[in-house]
């Protein structure tokens, strides 16, 4: 999943934070040139050599998220709400770092919902769970 962010080195900090994330890759521009980080480089390090941030791909087990350079967040509508299922443990772990990140924590007995600080909305539900849909049935006929 792609998110277009303004910052991208201040969303890596945070989205790294907020689902405990591993740095996969960085990849900047200098000079006309666009390409990735050698490893073990930092966003200090890139600024000091005069990189610019363009990507950052962060993630662990199967969620990797791609954050992109963009002059402005995403626009509302384009991405509404990023659904994941996960296990309870999971749940209270992010829980409790979105509140400790000041993001807007809701939930109920099936899900947990985040807001997080570039307005993405984040719903958590159960893995083990069946997909079933959440409002009745509509009348077609």
């Amino acid at each position: 999943m792609t998110l277009a962010v303004p910052d991208v080195p201040a969303a890596e900090s945070y989205y790294a934070s907020l689902f405990d994330l591993d740095v996969h890759f960085r990849e900047g521009s200098r000079d006309g040139d666009f390409g990735t980080l050698p490893g073990g480089w930092d966003w200090g390090d890139a600024a000091d050599a005069g990189v610019d941030p363009s990507l950052s791909v962060v993630g662990r087990d199967s969620l990797h998220l791609e954050l992109t350079a963009a002059e402005e967040p995403q626009e509302p509508g384009h991405v509404r709400r990023i659904a994941l299922d996960v296990g309870m443990a999971e749940r209270i772990d992010i829980r409790e770092r979105a509140a400790d990140l000041d993001a807007t924590v809701t939930q109920n007995a099936e899900s947990t919902h985040v807001e997080d600080a570039y307005g993405f909305e984040w719903e958590f539900t159960e893995a083990d769970l069946p997909l079933e849909p959440s409002v009745d049935e509509l009348d077609v006929e």
